[in-house]
């Protein structure tokens, strides 16, 4: 009976509250993955998990189990690559969280080296609109914009984005073009239901002016990819990163709106699920994204 396994799966089952997803991230069958959690509650002699149509959850025995074997298997992984040097090759799977957008902008451009200088490497990245529990996921990092609540989670900040104004010439060309932050009351927007702002807009300006600005529209969506599209279809100005847009700014399929003035500035984090130990391989891809961010004029905002 191999007990590192148990409490492998054991610690997966329990992170996905659901078998046949623990069973899918191991690479196991999924009557493997019940018949090695039944051995486990067995052996020990209490039930670990509560069994319900809505998924599993951690009984109070299995909740403590769970940080046993979490602390266990982390420990077990760093001394192994303690054992094998500093300078050995970094090895294993490592899954990274983040909106699509910024991800192919602005990481992906800081791993291709990183990549080819380990080959015993692979990163899976996951580009999801919403934020993703990182734990139920397995994801090891993530990327988040604006401020962290979470307080299982640890975070270091990467730098700050800023935000402006964008429409189409159709849509400039159709509802002419304004020229102070006082004329975008009787313009449309494309705005972002997600952000909690309730129509409100506060836009930094030359000279440290700042001026509130009420939005309206008749379209509104929850990802970000979905009102920049909408603006580049015509249907109002977006709030939008400017290294978002700069293949439209090239090709003239979107136009700044008010240059010069600014919303909304967003810290950067990288954060990652706090009571464990971060394992060599995710502590690399960290370093190389504070190293990467340090340099990139595109996260200086003021």
């Amino acid at each position: 009976m191999d007990r590192l396994q148990q409490l492998s799966v054991f610690r997966r089952v329990v992170e996905t509250g659901n078998i046949t997803r623990a069973a899918r991230d191991l690479a196991m069958s999924q009557p493997s993955v019940s018949r090695i959690v039944g051995e486990l509650e067995q052996r020990l002699g209490v039930p670990l998990l509560i069994r319900s149509p809505r998924g599993l959850t951690a009984t109070e025995a299995g909740q403590s189990f769970h940080l046993e074997a979490v602390r266990i298997l982390d420990s077990l992984e760093e001394a192994e690559a303690n054992a094998r040097g500093a300078q050995s090759a970094l090895l294993g799977h490592v899954r990274i969280g983040c909106v699509a957008a910024f991800f192919n902008a602005v990481v992906l451009p800081w791993l291709r080296e990183f990549l080819l200088a380990n080959p015993g490497l692979t990163l899976e990245a996951r580009l999801d609109a919403k934020p993703l529990d990182l734990t139920e996921e397995g994801i090891d990092l993530a990327i988040r914009f604006g401020p962290i609540r979470q307080q299982s989670l640890i975070a270091r900040k990467l730098g700050r984005i800023d935000f402006a104004l964008f429409a189409s010439p159709d849509y400039l060309q159709r509802h002419g073009t304004p020229t102070v932050p006082e004329e975008l009351a009787a313009h449309e927007f494309c705005r972002l239901s997600s952000a909690g702002t309730q129509g409100r807009l506060v836009l930094d300006g030359p000279c440290g002016r700042t001026v509130p600005v009420e939005t309206h529209g008749r379209f509104s969506a929850d990802s970000v990819d979905s009102t920049h599209l909408a603006a580049r279809a015509g249907l109002g100005i977006a709030l939008l990163a400017p290294w978002a847009v700069m293949e439209e700014i090239g090709s003239g399929s979107l136009v700044p709106v008010l240059p010069g003035w600014r919303a909304e500035p967003r810290d950067v984090h990288a954060v990652w699920p706090g009571g464990h130990i971060l394992p060599r391989r995710v502590r690399a891809v960290l370093d190389l994204l504070v190293a990467q961010a340090a340099l990139e004029p595109r996260l200086k905002a003021r």
